[in-house]
């Protein structure tokens, strides 16, 4: 709500007063006009109830919950949906943040379109709405009436996007700059954390999942894999895919690159090093993969997550530290470097 409006504000100001394209005048709905009460210490009062709001353009769904309290957030906001379908129909544009999009799914808005929703949830949202094309690796999809986004902190760019939409492009790069939010983000695949899919009950796969997180520095095959199973190829195959979702190889390769991700994060090993740690020996396969599955490249993975190097601790040292203290570090670089 803020950013909306500041961004009217902001616009406003850059054209001397003249507001150019659309302005946001915002109303929190709830289901019924009373406090709204969140853990101990956080009160909201909405503006209106779905009886007495006024018609809207947009209506934006904000997140429900993470993990097992999903489905119990959507028993107790069920009351929204004959209102959010009502208003859909007359033309309002609905918008869903992170696991909102479970509330709208439960519309049936979605059904036969694409969408997005926060990483961690894909598994069980396909689970509960097969009927809608999930592409959990978009950070925004835009279905014309009806645009999901992925985990909590996209509502920035989701906020952007509207901006630009009713706004035009300038106004949004303005809000941008003036707020310091990042623009062009497109994809939640840097973010992601791979889930081994361990929620199913077939023993035997179960089983070799463990022997391949424990082995995956081998260079293993379906063949000793289907082995360590008691099965056929083509059994293991169907049985593997029917258990996690993900065909064998697949699953195998993600193993890997999230075990180089937190090498990457936590080693100051070098890429190539990791590469054979992980069980790749092909550098170029290897890159190849890890930008597919996380929309970086493995330098660049390591520049955003990575441990910060003595070198940058020294470099702080002499731009915050006391001047005693500057010296000590200038001291102790210069002995590094007679070393």
């Amino acid at each position: 709500m803020d950013l909306l409006s500041t961004s009217c504000q902001i616009w406003r100001s850059a054209n001397g007063g003249d507001i150019r394209g659309t302005t946001f005048q915002t109303e929190l709905v709830s289901l019924r006009n009373k406090r709204l009460r969140f853990g101990q210490r956080v009160a909201l009062y909405p503006d209106a109830s779905i009886a007495t709001a006024r018609t809207p353009d947009l209506i934006l769904i904000p997140p429900l919950a993470l993990g097992d309290n999903i489905v119990a957030s959507l028993k107790a906001n069920r009351g929204f949906i004959p209102w959010i379908k009502a208003c859909s129909s007359r033309g309002a544009r609905v918008v869903s943040f992170c696991t909102g999009s479970f509330l709208l799914a439960e519309t049936g808005l979605l059904n036969g379109r694409a969408a997005t929703t926060h990483w961690l949830c894909a598994g069980l949202f396909r689970k509960m709405y097969p009927n809608v094309d999930l592409q959990p690796e978009r950070l925004i999809v835009d279905q014309g009436s009806v645009i999901t986004s992925g985990a909590a902190m996209s509502f920035q760019d989701v906020m952007l996007y509207l901006i630009e939409l009713y706004c035009g492009r300038e106004a949004a790069i303005l809000t941008a700059k003036i707020l310091l939010v990042d623009v062009g983000r497109q994809t939640q695949l840097p973010f992601t954390i791979f889930s081994t899919q361990k929620t199913h009950e077939d023993r035997q796969i179960l089983r070799v999942q463990g022997l391949m997180e424990s082995q995956n520095h081998q260079r293993l095959t379906m063949k000793q894999l289907a082995s360590w199973g008691g099965m056929s190829m083509r059994n293991f195959d169907r049985r593997f895919r029917n258990a996690t979702g993900e065909s064998p190889s697949t699953y195998l390769q993600k193993i890997r690159i999230e075990k180089a991700k937190r090498l990457l994060e936590t080693s100051t090993h070098t890429v190539e090093e990791i590469i054979t740690k992980v069980g790749y020996e092909d550098y170029r396969s290897f890159h190849r993969l890890f930008r597919a599955f996380t929309a970086l490249s493995p330098k660049a993975y390591r520049f955003k997550y990575g441990m910060r190097s003595a070198s940058d601790e020294l470099c702080r040292g002499l731009l915050i530290g006391h001047p005693s203290r500057r010296r000590s570090v200038m001291d102790r670089a210069r002995w590094s470097r007679e070393r």
